[in-house]
């Protein structure tokens, strides 16, 4: 029995070190560096279409998984530099040791990617576990939480720096952008609801940076809202709302869909496939008594 748990181990080990192996560049799309409070959230700052031009110095870089477990960072001739690598302004210029074609080892586990090596990196070089360059010593070690696309190609490396996430979004090497996102279904019952419903109910959440009406809702019917969109996997925290921001659910907190976090409570949601959420009554995890989506006691009688 021992040898079959070991073939097993062995034989997932090597499925999850297969998805790492290639050659990986930033995907060309907005978002693929992103930073913000929470993991998968961009709100603080994300490269919009035009960086990829700007910086094109930083997308041609290439990040190196060989099957034995060695790493390489493939910088160029030029790379983007920030002032605290001794550049007058954020920059292409050559790349300053140790960050530059550094090398080292890599090892994955099926969701965190650790890299060994002074200077080796995905992303961007400032980025340090629980830091950010030049606030800390240069540690040559990283470890990433890691996710991978339905197809494979794209990976998605998510690394907490004390007071945010940094989320670095990379393309396989001769690969087609493929599915980076899931089709996750939102319901609201609003029939419960005692307020005047204006332009409509939105939802909000750190995938749209709590923007307000970016993403409206579409009224089903029935006291009924719904939305579907595509998402990032990770986790989500999000609020129902009406018209923008002039009303939003309340919790006390402690309830089974809610997380409190920086004393904001909130829905919470973690996304892993395409998914229909069940309707749910506004302000509550469960649905409306009465309402789609709840249970009811039926007599049923025959002769």
């Amino acid at each position: 029995m021992k040898k079959i748990y070991t073939l097993l181990l062995l034989l997932i080990a090597g499925t999850s070190y297969a998805q790492v192996e290639g050659v990986w560049y930033l995907a060309e799309q907005p978002g693929a560096l992103a930073v913000g409070p929470n993991i998968g959230d961009g709100s603080w700052w994300s490269n919009g279409s035009p960086d990829i031009a700007t910086r094109a110095c930083l997308w041609d870089d290439s990040v190196v998984f060989s099957a034995n477990g060695d790493f390489a960072n493939g910088m160029g001739a030029d790379t983007w530099l920030e002032p605290w690598q001794g550049v007058a302004a954020e920059e292409c210029g050559a790349p300053v040791a140790p960050h530059n074609d550094a090398t080292g080892t890599w090892s994955f586990d099926g969701t965190q990617l650790t890299l060994t090596g002074m200077g080796t990196h995905i992303g961007l070089p400032k980025v340090l576990n629980g830091a950010e360059l030049p606030n800390a010593a240069e540690t040559g070690v990283r470890v990433y939480d890691v996710s991978f696309s339905p197809d494979g190609n794209t990976m998605t490396a998510d690394i907490n720096f004390g007071p945010g996430w940094w989320r670095f979004v990379y393309q396989k090497s001769g690969t087609v952008a493929g599915p980076t996102t899931y089709d996750v279904t939102f319901n609201v019952d609003m029939s419960d609801y005692t307020g005047t419903i204006g332009t409509g109910v939105y939802i909000n959440g750190t995938f749209n940076g709590w923007c307000g009406d970016c993403n409206p809702m579409t009224d089903a019917g029935g006291g009924i809202w719904k939305v579907t969109l595509p998402l990032d996997p990770g986790t989500i925290q999000y609020k129902f709302t009406v018209d923008g921001w002039t009303d939003s659910e309340q919790f006390s907190g402690g309830e089974s869909c809610t997380v409190t976090d920086g004393g904001f409570t909130n829905r919470v949601l973690e996304i892993t496939e395409n998914t229909l959420l069940p309707v749910v009554c506004y302000a509550s995890c469960e649905a409306c008594p009465g309402g789609q989506g709840s249970e009811s006691n039926v007599t049923f009688n025959v002769d």
